[in-house]
């Protein structure tokens, strides 16, 4: 142990903001990689699951989910996978122009992922929340199909910009080293 802090201390101090930019790297990766988790198990667990339920019932618990999801912890990730790639890129603008490119890719992706929530997935959630109980066939038939393939478009999506926030951590390691 003391040879790698001997070999550490002799590379010399890392610059402030090249640390603080590997941070927010990981934040991201860590982020990112959490909401594609959320999306990939909505869509390979928790939809198939409900779909083998009655209208009712399907209506009844989507409307349950769509509440319970909307709480601190969830918008911390939500928020913290688009601010963290953003926030590395600017921190590594003036060098890591490599790990910067990646971060800014998985901004990109991870910006669809927002449009496509909030433009698609969330009116289709409050649609369901207002007209759901009044007649469940006609709300699941207006919901399901739509939500899945759009909640599957995010899992892609966000999926990529995790992998490409954990390429830019990678690339931005090896740059320090």
């Amino acid at each position: 142990m003391a040879a790698a802090d001997h070999t550490l201390a002799s590379a010399g101090p890392i610059p402030a903001t090249r640390d603080i930019a590997g941070r927010w790297l990981t934040v991201g990766a860590v982020s990112n990689g959490l909401m594609a988790g959320t999306y990939v198990a909505f869509s390979a667990v928790v939809m198939p699951w409900l779909g083998t339920k009655g209208d009712a019932d399907f209506v009844s618990t989507m409307q349950s989910i769509n509440t319970g999801i909307e709480n601190p912890l969830f918008f911390t990730v939500f928020t913290a996978a688009m601010a963290a790639p953003a926030i590395a890129a600017w921190k590594l603008r003036a060098h890591g122009r490599t790990a910067m490119h990646w971060a800014l890719f998985a901004l990109a992706l991870y910006t669809t992922t927002v449009l496509t929530t909030s433009g698609i997935n969330v009116p289709l959630n409050q649609a369901l929340a207002h007209a759901g109980s009044v007649d469940p066939g006609t709300s699941r038939a207006d919901f399901e199909t739509t939500w899945n393939i759009w909640n599957g478009i995010r899992a892609v999506l966000s999926t990529a910009a995790a992998v490409a926030m954990f390429k830019a951590t990678r690339l931005h390691r090896r740059n320090r080293a």
